[in-house]
């Protein structure tokens, strides 16, 4: 991969990330474990295919 998709991809697992975050300290307010399943699910969509285009390179 190009070092241009390598950067699009990482930019789109921050956002999603991110979004997922933001969604998981909302949910935190109302709804303890949703709220911790929500941060296990960011971690989760950023590591893995960040792994995934480790073990590519």
């Amino acid at each position: 991969m190009n070092t241009f998709a390598v950067l699009i991809v990482v930019i789109m697992l921050l956002w999603a990330g991110i979004y997922t975050v933001s969604y998981g300290v909302w949910t935190f307010r109302e709804n303890k474990k949703g709220g911790i399943s929500l941060f296990i699910l960011a971690v989760i969509c950023v590591v893995f295919p960040l792994y995934l285009l480790w073990l590519r390179k």
